[in-house]
């Protein structure tokens, strides 16, 4: 659902139905700063914190643009470096694989340990993918197992959640996620304003 910016801005009014007219004047005046200014100044990052936290089949998946090449590892693990800023894998097939890694896991995970393990690290048939950094700063994704037979390591699909451009002038949402936007985007002009009760009362209609 294509929705534009000032229509979240104009939902997001209205899940603020309590809010007294008299504070959108004096902010006005005082601080020459709208309702609306704050609305709109929360949209990119609220909408990045859903990113991160929602189901991917809500989200804007797509395919990681110029798949890069592994790095193959002699145990046959092996490594992809990210050179384009994603939020979050959503999908990893590598050939060799009979099925998808759909679920990332990071470096606190007790799983994670698991994975120095031959006896215990994923497979071919169960695979396994953690999520993080290098040294650099850089994303990464390390990825168990293929057979260390394996010459070359090729991806064969990687879909990620990329950042939404936050000065977007309209989006491509579910419905679900637009509500969720525009209630966290309520509850955040709520605490700037103060009133944390309000807040934590715009949060509960925020499930996904």
């Amino acid at each position: 659902m294509n929705i534009t910016r000032d229509e979240i801005i104009s939902r997001t009014q209205c899940c603020m139905e309590e809010l007294p007219p008299v504070w959108e004047g004096s902010l006005t005046q005082n601080e020459g700063v709208t309702i609306n200014r704050y609305i709109d100044a929360k949209i990119g990052e609220i909408l990045r914190i859903i990113a991160l936290t929602a189901p991917p089949h809500l989200l804007w998946s797509e395919a990681y643009p110029n798949l890069p090449e592994p790095e193959k590892h002699q145990d046959g693990s092996g490594r992809i470096t990210l050179d384009t800023e994603i939020l979050r894998p959503v999908s990893l097939l590598m050939e060799g694989w009979q099925r998808p890694v759909t679920e990332f896991i990071t470096i606190n995970d007790p799983r994670y340990e698991l994975q120095f393990n031959p006896f215990t690290r994923g497979g071919s048939a169960k695979p396994m993918a953690i999520w993080g950094t290098d040294s650099t700063g850089k994303q990464v994704i390390d990825y168990y197992s293929l057979p260390a037979s394996y010459k070359r390591h090729h991806i064969l699909e990687l879909t990620c959640i990329a950042p939404p451009d936050e000065n977007a002038t309209s989006y491509n949402l579910a419905p679900v996620i637009i509500d969720a936007l525009c209630y966290r985007c309520a509850a955040a002009v709520y605490d700037i304003l103060g009133n944390h009760a309000m807040a934590e009362v715009m949060l509960t209609h925020t499930t996904l």
